[in-house]
């Protein structure tokens, strides 16, 4: 047997009809580094909270689990509590206390552990993963990439056995969330700590790992090493084909060339086979200078050296911002943890004031014109205030007095466009993250409003729903809705945006076409870029480079 054993695992939540897992079976290795992967509301979140019992959610389960030849319901508490580590996807929802120190002895006192045990134990650790400098902070000051290094810590420092991780990165901006998985790599291979990771973002983590594990409606239906999906793929079958999308940019752009040669599954990689099949190409048709075009349309959103500090005597979180977006355009600012992305989104819902600086909405006070703008928040879960996604939406409706026809219209066409008819009737706080996402999405598109304020959309949400949530925003761009949105995701930017921005030093910097944006820089770049630019200069997406490899001549049938 090997060293985590899943057996014929299902589980059914309490009050639902459908099962979340179906006759799940799989064996891992002790030390082995598994991805475990899928669209939303696949079981990804579910399998990992199984194999945590103090996590385990209320339902029906069959199957078992073993670790390390002990069935898992069989093991002590606190030997579950201590060897098997948990982080989730918030790091707001994991900690517990009010300072660092605080929360690196949180667990270990539980546990009983002396007072001079812990403090070594969090000496190491702060050291290990260079966040001696956090140690006296509190964490209400920390950025999200602090407050998930610190979650990581709070966890490692009770020397678990096996470390499971729901989607750690998803609030990570693209820098952190790299040097994050770094932090996975080192302590898979030099530690021997068996991993298993939850992700939809594949790009810095696919070619790292033992095997991935892809799961579709609760089903196992791949789990092998990471190059050999390409093989599976290439063999047709249909449950893989919604998986293409989430493929890092090098084996994608492999898949879609038909050319015959290994499969690439990283950056370095995927420059070369592009060296090695694309040579002659230099640069795309198009020059970086004929992509700068002036945007004639009328401003929806400008602010004016704006100033904005939480506290009187605080630091500036805004510092004389001037910033604008157009009437029907889709903006997306990008940027590291903690600059204040988030806070200039508030700002302009009109949630906090500015203490200097002017704000306009259509050329209005945002008090005069705060209907026309519509806030999605970092944490989606805040929107809803009924027991089921279709009482919260029928009680928005209510409230602006919409009769009962017209709501039942207006909730199924909302429904439709972001595929919830499946979950209309459950709970806010019984959905995936996706789910959740999805459902915080078409509430905002209740309102009607013509300014879409966005922080973070695609948290949870796989690739292939992301490519149908940039089908919809553009859609609602093209009918005149103004899109300002919050990401770290970089890729999601360069596919959906007319403009990016990189916000730095409390300030909106570098306004560009994504184009141009993304060739431009080094790390606040995609992987399709990184892969492509010696051979195809401007081209930021990966499907820009699959469409520019089809369409190179000389591309022999020999080759293919």
């Amino acid at each position: 047997m090997d060293y985590l054993e899943i057996k014929n695992l299902s589980f059914q939540y309490a009050g639902s009809d459908q099962p979340i897992l179906r006759e799940l079976t799989l064996s891992i290795d002790r030390g082995a580094f598994i991805l475990v992967c899928g669209a939303s509301g696949s079981g990804k979140s579910t399998l990992l909270k199984l194999l945590k019992p103090q996590l385990t959610p209320a339902g029906k389960q069959t199957g078992n689990i073993y670790l390390n030849n002990n069935k898992m319901t069989d093991l002590p508490e606190l030997f579950t509590t201590s060897k098997i580590g948990y982080v989730m996807q918030n790091p707001e929802n994991q900690i517990v206390t009010g300072g660092v120190w605080q929360e690196l002895a949180f667990g270990l006192e539980n546990i009983g552990i002396s007072a001079s045990e812990i403090k070594s134990r969090i000496a190491e650790m702060a050291n290990f993963l260079g966040i001696q400098a956090l140690l006296e902070s509190k964490t209400s000051e920390l950025s999200g990439g602090q407050k998930q290094l610190l979650n990581l810590a709070s966890v490692l420092v009770m020397k678990p056995d096996v470390l499971l991780l729901d989607e750690p990165t998803t609030q990570l901006d693209p820098i952190a969330s790299q040097n994050f998985v770094d932090i996975l790599v080192r302590l898979n291979r030099e530690m021997g700590l068996t991993i298993l990771l939850a992700e939809h973002g594949l790009e810095s983590v696919f070619s790292q790992v033992d095997k991935v594990v892809l799961l579709d409606e609760g089903q196992l239906i791949f789990a092998d090493e990471p190059r050999r999906i390409s093989n599976e793929i290439k063999s047709n079958k249909p449950e893989l084909s919604r998986f293409i999308v989430s493929l890092p940019s090098a084996a994608q752009i492999y898949l879609e060339s038909g050319i015959q040669d290994k499969c690439p599954v990283d950056v370095l990689e995927g420059k070369r086979f592009l060296a090695r099949h694309f040579p002659a190409i230099v640069s795309s048709q198009e020059e970086l200078a004929e992509l700068v075009a002036q945007n004639l349309a009328s401003k929806s959103i400008q602010l004016n050296n704006c100033w904005f500090r939480y506290e009187k005597n605080g630091r500036d979180i805004l510092a004389g911002v001037d910033f604008e977006v157009y009437e029907g355009e889709i903006f997306s600012l990008v940027g590291g943890n903690g600059t204040g992305k988030t806070t200039l989104l508030k700002v302009i819902a009109g949630i906090y004031k500015c203490y200097r600086g002017k704000i306009t909405i259509f050329n209005q006070p945002i008090k005069k014109n705060q209907k026309a703008v519509a806030y999605l928040p970092q944490d989606p879960q805040t929107l809803f205030i009924k027991d089921s996604v279709e009482e919260d939406y029928k009680n928005y409706l209510d409230n602006i007095k919409m009769d009962e026809q017209e709501q039942v219209k207006k909730i199924n066409t909302v429904a439709n466009l972001f595929e919830l008819n499946t979950i209309l009737s459950q709970h806010p706080l019984d959905l995936s993250g996706g789910e959740c996402q999805r459902a915080a999405l078409g509430k905002l598109l209740l309102t009607d409003s013509k300014i879409l304020l966005l922080d973070e959309p695609t948290k949870g949400i796989d690739n292939y729903g992301k490519k149908q949530l940039i089908k919809v925003l553009k859609e609602l761009a093209r009918q005149g809705k103004t899109i300002l949105a919050v990401t770290h995701d970089l890729d999601f930017a360069a596919e959906l945006s007319d403009r990016c921005g990189l916000f730095f030093q409390n300030n909106v910097l570098t306004t560009a076409a994504p184009k141009v944006f993304f060739s431009d820089h080094t790390f606040y770049t995609t992987a399709a870029s990184r892969i492509s630019r010696e051979t195809f200069r401007t081209l930021v997406t990966t499907q820009q480079v699959i469409d520019a490899c089809r369409a190179v001549e000389g591309v022999t049938d020999d080759q293919k």
